[in-house]
């Protein structure tokens, strides 16, 4: 965890790093004295929480941490002031917290408790977004709606879908569904199941793919399993983009 506190007065500095470092021994502290300082620390250091002075002589404070807020996103920052009337533009800046003066520890261990909860709920809101995208990427089936029933349909016996006007033919190895969604729906949800779309009308499963070869007017065509009668067209645009995927 590294921390870095900007204030103009040395003594508050010196007080506020004391408090920490009894709170949290393991934490990297930087003092800075002024705005312009910190300014070109940040152009080389990135910090965890940033306790910044309202009054920095300088520059003022306010427009410090907005600037702060744009070069690391996800910094924490506490106003640390004896001014209690800058309410607005710590929610402007999204400030965790306003550790006001004269400092104690217990207003500063209140501080670090706020950190380490705020920190501990976005690793866990990062941890279910990582599990939903696992559960999206390991999806087996895929659900169609067919005359008001939600119908189940493995993903890997999907060989192509088509699209005509405004339905789309979901060709599986021994059955034919029709699904009301238009094909960008099935191409973003299909996309982690090697589904390329060779052209505005088809979404193809790469792995039922048979043969590809030069057709009319300088374009490629594809075979795909269990429809080998059936050509379907690759456009020009998508030639070279699924002849990289298939390493040709």
């Amino acid at each position: 965890m590294k921390i870095g506190i900007i204030d103009d007065e040395k003594p508050a500095r010196s007080e506020l790093r004391y408090l920490i470092q009894n709170l949290e021994p393991e934490a990297k502290i930087v003092e800075m004295e002024c705005g312009e300082e910190a300014l070109e620390l940040f152009a080389t250091e990135t910090f965890d929480l940033l306790c910044i002075d309202i009054n920095l002589g300088d520059i003022s404070g306010t427009t410090l941490a907005a600037t702060a807020r744009k070069m690391f996103p996800k910094v924490e920052i506490v106003f640390a002031t004896a001014y209690n009337n800058y309410a607005e533009k710590a929610f402007e800046v999204d400030s965790m917290y306003y550790l006001m003066k004269p400092f104690s520890m217990e207003k500063v261990d209140h501080m670090l408790h706020r950190y380490h909860s705020r920190h501990m709920q976005q690793a866990n809101e990062s941890e279910n977004q990582r599990v939903r995208e696992n559960q999206k990427q390991k999806l087996s089936k895929l659900s169609l709606t067919m005359d008001k029933k939600i119908i189940m349909v493995d993903i890997s016996s999907i060989v192509y879908i088509e699209a005509q006007n405004r339905t789309c033919i979901i060709h599986a190895k021994n059955a034919t569904y029709e699904d009301t969604n238009p094909l960008t729906y099935f191409e973003k949800k299909l996309k982690q199941n090697g589904f390329f779309r060779i052209q505005k009308s088809y979404l193809i499963n790469l792995n039922h793919m048979k043969e590809m070869f030069p057709w009319f007017s300088n374009t490629y065509g594809v075979r795909m399993e269990y429809y080998e009668d059936n050509i379907l067209p690759v456009s020009r645009n998508q030639i070279k983009n699924l002849k990289e995927i298939l390493g040709i």
